[in-house]
């Protein structure tokens, strides 16, 4: 087991609210903080010592650093990675990871060559009501098809910033909300890859703007958002699975609400429930198995929303470079999220990438 000593490659909300408390409460030391914006310099008052702060990744920027956290904007994901794994450190990537199949085999590549560990963030399915989901999954026979759908009634992430610029994030709801529908749906179905998708990704309204996610805290009026804010597709998986998906930052619901359904030869199962910070929440989340037309409910564990992100690390952090099929397991993940990237956002390539160092 290591000591983590952590690079935290930008220090926006999920950072300072989630990921770092966390990474603290699982006895990392952060070590060092890669974010342009100045108030990163200030972001851990209470951690003694401080951090380094540093403005762009650099040799000294990851000195006496054993594992990057990299959570910056999506277009910096894979230069990052690749840079912080070409000099030994483990790698931790928030979603969404990388947005085309070729990254995904560039940063798999670089993995086995260094030794470095690559993980892809999965809070989705640590959480306990997809456990239950996932341990209700041998009732329902083969599976034919599966629903997800995450619609936020406002919650557009800070609009005007990085998230909503196109050569930023590169892509909108569909990569952000869909991520983790499809790390859920394709962890149903053992990661296979996607071999095709048919899409319509809607571009945002005027006034969707204004329709920020007040959880964040955000401040000042909204910015203009120049990726899709709701996404509707359907993927097939090798194999023939179909996975539809809807996502939308912002609509017409009156609650923010996640669903996902699974349907089987044997039976259909439907969790309801709302994934993440929002407040304004599903109050009564269930899991329903039907089969035969008799309805039974599945009882899984509350937790707090944090739950999901603390038994991700509790259980990668200890084995970080020490288990060659959970690294295997991370690299078959990977591909199969990347090539549904690949296929929701066939226009972007590797080139999209930023300059190393960024």
């Amino acid at each position: 087991m290591i000591e983590p000593r952590i690079a935290l490659v930008g220090a926006g909300w999920v950072v300072r609210n989630v990921w770092a408390p966390l990474l603290v409460q699982h006895n990392a030391h952060i070590v060092s903080v890669i974010d342009p914006q100045t108030d990163a310099s200030t972001a851990f008052p209470a951690m003694s010592p401080g951090p380094r702060w540093h403005r762009c990744m650099s040799d000294q920027a990851l000195h006496n650093c054993n594992l990057a956290l990299i959570c910056s904007p999506n277009v910096h994901h894979v230069q990052q990675a690749l840079r912080a794994m070409g000099q030994g450190l483990h790698v931790i990537l928030e979603k969404p990871a990388c947005l085309s199949s070729a990254d995904a085999e560039q940063l798999i590549r670089c993995s086995r060559e260094t030794g470095a560990e690559l993980l892809v963030s999965a809070a989705a399915a640590h959480r306990s009501d997809v456990r239950a989901m996932a341990a209700a999954r041998g009732a329902l026979g083969t599976l034919h098809c599966i629903d997800v759908s995450w619609r936020r009634r406002r919650g557009v992430p800070r609009p005007g910033s990085w998230f909503t610029q196109a050569s930023q994030a590169l892509a909108g709801s569909g990569a952000d909300l869909g991520w983790h529908l499809l790390e859920v749906a394709l962890h149903a179905l053992d990661y296979p890859l996607i071999d095709a998708a048919l899409c319509n990704h809607v571009p945002a309204t005027a006034d969707e703007a204004q329709q920020q996610a007040t959880w964040r805290g955000d401040q000042g009026p909204g910015g203009a958002i120049e990726v899709e804010s709701q996404s509707f597709s359907c993927l097939q998986a090798r194999g023939g699975t179909l996975v539809r998906m809807s996502t939308a930052w912002a609509s017409h619901q009156e609650h923010d609400e996640t669903r996902i359904t699974l349907y089987g030869s044997a039976g259909e199962l439907c969790l309801r429930t709302t994934v993440g910070f929002s407040q304004n929440r599903i109050q009564q989340p269930s899991l329903t198995l039907t089969v035969d037309g008799t309805q039974t409910s599945l009882a899984f564990a509350a937790e707090d929303n944090l739950a999901p992100y603390r038994d991700f690390l509790g259980s990668r952090i200890a084995s970080l470079g020490t288990c060659a099929q959970t690294r295997e397991h991370e690299y078959r993940k990977l591909r199969s999220l990347a090539s549904a990237m690949s296929a929701l956002y066939p226009h972007l390539t590797p080139s999209c990438t930023a300059r190393p160092g960024h």
